[in-house]
C-alpha cells in the first residue's frame, strides 16, 4: 500500500489508507472464516497436505503484512500527535485506526483457531496385528455387524478433523473428530478363502466400518498407534453403507487424510 513504508503521509491520506486496509482485512476475514463465494478456509478434510500447507502459509503471510501496514499507520498517527496534535483530523484518524485494529484482531483470532499444518509428519505405521482384521472379517461373515446410520458416510467426510492411525494387517484405521467427540473408521479387510482343491487365497474387501463415538480428550490425542488399536478393539463397530460413488468419495477422503502421514 503506498505511503505506509516510512513515507510521511498527509492527515487525510492516513485516514484513507486505514479505511482501505480495513476493507481489505474484512475480505480476508471472510475467506479465512469460510464465508461467502470466495471462501477459502484451510480444511484438512478437503485438502491434501501440500495444498493445506500452501493455503495456511499464504494466509499467514497476508496477515503479517496487514499487521506491518497497520503498525506503519499507527506510527504516522503518533507522528501527528507529536508534531500537530491540534490537527482537526487527529480524532478521525485515531478512530479509523481503532476500527481497522478491531477488524485485524478478529482476523488474527479467527486464523489462530485454524490448526497449523504439521511441521513434522510422522511415519506411517504398518503392523502385522491381525486382530482388527479378524474381528471385521468374522462380523462380515456372520452378518453380526450392525448397520451404521444412513448418514454415516456423510458424517465421515464432513468430520472436523481426521488422522491416519496406521495399517493393521490389511485394515487402514483413521481417527475422526466431530466437535468434542471422536470415532475410529476402518477401511478394507482381508479374507483368506480355500477353494475345492484346498488351495488358500487372500481376498481383499474395500468395506468401511465405523466405531461408536467416544469423548475426544487430550489423552486420546496423545495415544500411540498401538494404543489406538487397543482402544478401537474395545468399541462396538458398525458397517457403513458405502458403494459406488459413496465409496469413491470415501476413498478420496481417506487418501487426503493419509497424505498428512509420510508413507515410505
Amino acid at each position: 500500500m503506498p505511503g505506509t513504508q516510512g513515507q510521511v503521509m498527509g492527515d487525510s491520506e492516513i485516514i484513507g489508507t486505514l479505511k482501505a486496509l480495513r476493507s481489505e482485512m474484512f475480505d480476508l476475514l471472510s475467506q479465512v472464516a469460510g464465508k461467502g463465494a470466495a471462501a477459502g478456509r484451510p480444511s484438512r478434510r478437503t485438502m491434501d497436505y501440500e495444498a493445506y500447507r500452501r493455503t495456511f502459509e499464504a494466509y499467514s503471510a497476508k496477515i503479517d503484512d496487514c499487521y506491518r501496514r497497520l503498525a506503519a499507520c499507527y506510527a504516522q498517527i503518533d507522528r501527528v500527535y507529536r508534531t500537530n496534535p491540534n490537527s482537526p483530523l487527529y480524532k478521525p484518524m485515531t478512530q479509523a485506526y481503532l476500527d481497522a485494529k478491531a477488524v485485524f484482531d478478529n482476523l488474527k483470532s479467527t486464523f489462530n483457531a485454524i490448526e497449523p499444518p504439521d511441521t513434522l509428519r510422522t511415519e506411517a505405521v504398518a503392523v502385522a496385528d491381525r486382530r482388527l482384521n479378524e474381528r471385521i472379517a468374522t462380523s462380515a461373515r456372520t452378518s453380526s455387524l450392525p448397520p451404521a446410520p444412513a448418514e454415516a458416510a456423510k458424517d465421515i467426510i464432513e468430520s472436523d478433523d481426521s488422522r491416519f492411525i496406521g495399517n493393521f494387517d490389511s485394515v487402514e484405521m483413521f481417527l475422526l473428530v466431530k466437535g468434542d467427540m471422536a470415532c475410529y473408521v476402518m477401511f478394507g479387510w482381508k479374507e483368506v478363502t480355500t477353494d475345492d482343491t484346498g488351495k488358500s487365497s487372500e481376498q481383499f474387501h474395500l468395506s468401511v466400518v465405523r466405531s461408536e463415538m467416544f469423548p475426544f480428550t487430550p489423552a486420546v490425542r496423545a495415544l500411540s498407534p498401538a494404543q489406538h488399536l487397543e482402544n478401537a478393539l474395545k468399541l462396538k463397530i458398525a458397517a457403513v453403507d458405502a458403494q459406488g460413488e459413496v465409496l469413491s468419495n470415501l476413498s478420496e477422503f481417506f487418501a487426503r487424510t493419509k497424505s498428512y502421514t509420510r508413507v515410505n
